[in-house]
This record gives structure tokens, sequence and C-alpha cells, in this order.
């Protein structure tokens, strides 16, 4: 589909629905610098193409993402302010993409998905788990913070309360757990998941593109803004909307009684 220089493959799980695997099974496809960056291209560029309505994220093996791999580290405590900045900022340009592009995101969580890796399932939309699935803010474990958005993105999911324990503790929730605790839609089991986050993106990506994409936007927006700020970006976003082909052909779909055919124009 596209090629990216990077321990990662992208390929099509059905016709509007890209798929972007991590492929760094012997660190569980824990980040490196060339794994960091290439995401955020692969990401990007996905988000550029027409026929691309939907993404799902997922790795190889036993591992979503287990974090930083601790023998590849883009960043080390010896680097000046600036520096260690720059490599922070490696991992921070994942989790802001991924809630920056207009293309919704499904994380397929087959496996660890730990640090680093679970803030990065976080950032993303929706989140479907293996039950081998296991999800932690482990970074208390060693005497760090959610350098890359966790402390931000886990209180919206699960609450203050919740996202304090998770991260001030580094417990790990599995399974079924993830479900209870808030932070995904659907457990499924191992052998079924990838069948069960395509069934679902594809529903999504039957969708108006452009609604849904202005809608991803003014829902990732409505924390920061007022109420008032918040009903302005609205009047905009269903401006664009009323202007588009989409929704002429869901108003005609309705009122001839069949199904619409959106083409994200």
């Amino acid at each position: 589909m596209i090629e990216i220089d990077a321990p990662l493959q992208v390929d099509r799980a059905e016709p509007h629905v890209a798929r972007v695997t991590y492929d760094r099974p012997e660190a569980m496809n824990a980040y490196n610098e060339p794994l960091l960056r290439g995401t955020v291209e692969a990401f990007e560029r996905l988000d550029e193409r027409d026929d691309v309505r939907v993404i799902i994220l997922t790795g190889t093996s036993d591992a979503f993402c287990a974090g930083v791999d601790l023998k590849d580290m883009p960043l080390t405590p010896e680097m000046d302010f600036a520096e260690y900045e720059t490599g922070l900022g490696l991992f921070q340009n994942v989790v802001k993409t991924i809630r920056g592009i207009q293309t919704p995101v499904v994380a397929a969580v087959n496996g660890y998905a730990l640090g680093a890796g679970c803030d990065t399932a976080l950032a993303c939309d929706f989140r479907v788990v293996s039950d081998e699935a296991v999800m932690g803010e482990t970074f208390i474990d060693v005497g760090f913070v959610p350098g890359d958005g966790g402390a931000f993105l886990l209180p919206r999911l699960v609450g203050e309360a919740r996202a304090k324990e998770l991260i001030f503790t580094g417990r790990k929730l599995a399974g079924e757990e993830i479900v209870e605790w808030g932070l995904a839609r659907e457990q499924v089991p191992a052998d079924e998941l990838l069948d069960a986050t395509v069934e679902f993106a594809s529903r999504l990506a039957d969708r108006p593109p452009i609604a849904v994409a202005q809608s991803k936007r003014l829902v990732n927006e409505s924390f920061q803004v007022d109420l008032d700020r918040a009903l302005d970006a609205a009047t905009r976003a269903q401006r664009i909307c009323s202007q588009t082909h989409d929704h002429e052909e869901a108003v005609a779909a309705f009122r001839e009684d069949r199904k619409p055919e959106f083409e994200g124009r």
C-alpha cells in the first residue's frame, strides 16, 4: 500500500481501512527512533489518502508496543535539556499525530501495551483488546512520569481518581479489566481480534468521512474550550458538512428509502 523505511508494515484490511502493524517482535515492538519516526510518517501519509477512511494500529507477535526499547533509546539523562526535549518529542509526536489527523484510528491491542505503548493506544480514537492484552502506565516503575500524554489522556477516559491510581501505582490491567476500567470498547478472544477490529473499522468507514473528521476534531477540542467556543466550532463544522456531496446523498437516500453511498466529498 505504502512503504515506510521503518520496522512497521502498512497494508489494506478493507477497501477503505488501512492497517499499520509494528514489526519489532524481537523487542516486543518497543519504540526506537526509526519506529517512532516511521509511525508519524505512516499516519501522516495515510491521512492524505482519499481512499483511507479508518486506520487500524496493531503489533506483531504477542505485543502491541511494550514502551521504549531500553537498549536503543533516543534520549538519555546525560543530554542537555534541548536534546532531551527533542528526544522525548519523538514519542510525543506519535500521540499528537494520532490525535491530530482527521482519519479515525482504532487500536487492536493484541498483547502488551505498556508505558509509551499504552499512551499510544490511549491516543487512538477507539481500542479493541484481546483476552491476552495487558495495558499499563508503567512509568512509575522506572521513576518516570507519563511523558507521552498519558496524564492528559487517561483522566479523560477513566476519570481523575482512577487515572491517578493507574499512574501512581503502575498497575497493569489485563483482558476484561481493560474494558471494565473504560479503556476499551470491547474485549475478544485473541484469534478474533483482527476480525472484530476490522468489522468495527468498516462500520466507521461506511460513515461520511468529512462529517466523521469534523466530529473527531470537535470532540478532541472539547476539553480545551468553553461552551461558546465549542458551539462556534460546531457551527463552522456543520456549515462545511452542509455543502458536501455526502450530505446531499444522505438526504436523497433517506427520501428514497435506500442505503447512502458516501464518497468523502
